[in-house]
């Protein structure tokens, strides 16, 4: 789980100003937040438009849609803080990137081909009917090893699969919204809603005023 947390000095002057003139600081918080849920979904789904996966653009997981389904709705944790979690398993190795070891399996399949793209090698042989072979030059099954399939001919191959025990896969620095950007749409409702209570508090001047 990730979760969000404004503690920027400037940012917190100005959101304390706007909370100390509102009316129903609440409504503030829940406004708040519900902006910056708005602001992850939006940002998770042109992301999603925008990395779609090269070696089979085709054939997409739609990860960062899925990342935008698991953004949650805020939470008020006391008078004065709100929080909006991510609950997608797989986004905190993408923000933070790190290494991946295999599990089970003993080893991680990484395609090389558009068939092999998200695709496990029991999928891929059930859907493309090919047979994959695994070769390899090191000392166990998968040290430099690949799994590959026969060309038509019989007298090569074609790599579908590389095999390795773990990767070291770097932080994507474009998984979240830029901080700034962000801090700026919140404000900015926060002052939206601000104004409309001001507003709605303020006498009407046709009324009798005792």
């Amino acid at each position: 789980m990730i979760t969000f947390e404004f503690n920027d000095t400037k940012f917190q002057a100005r959101f304390g100003t706007i909370m100390t003139a509102a009316k129903n600081p609440r409504a503030i918080l829940m406004n708040s937040g519900r902006e910056v849920g708005n602001q992850l979904k939006k940002h998770f789904r042109e992301k999603d438009q925008t990395d779609a996966n090269t070696l089979a653009p085709d054939r997409r997981s739609h990860f960062w849609l899925a990342v935008a389904q698991m953004v949650q709705n805020p939470v008020q944790e006391n008078p004065t803080t709100i929080s909006v979690s991510i609950n997608h398993p797989d986004l905190a190795q993408k923000v933070f990137g790190g290494p991946i070891f295999a599990k089970e399996a003993g080893a991680l399949t990484i395609p090389e081909s558009p068939e092999a793209y998200g695709r496990t090698t029991h999928t891929f042989e059930q859907e493309t009917g090919l047979k994959l072979f695994l070769i390899h030059s090191g000392d166990s099954d998968f040290e430099k090893a690949l799994l590959v399939v026969k060309d038509e001919s019989g007298r090569g191959f074609t790599v579908e699969y590389l095999l390795t025990p773990s990767v070291d896969q770097k932080a994507d620095t474009t998984a979240l919204p830029d901080k700034s950007l962000l801090e700026a749409a919140v404000l900015s409702r926060a002052q939206r809603v601000l104004d409309r209570q001001l507003e709605e508090d303020k006498p009407n001047p046709d009324e009798e005023i005792p």
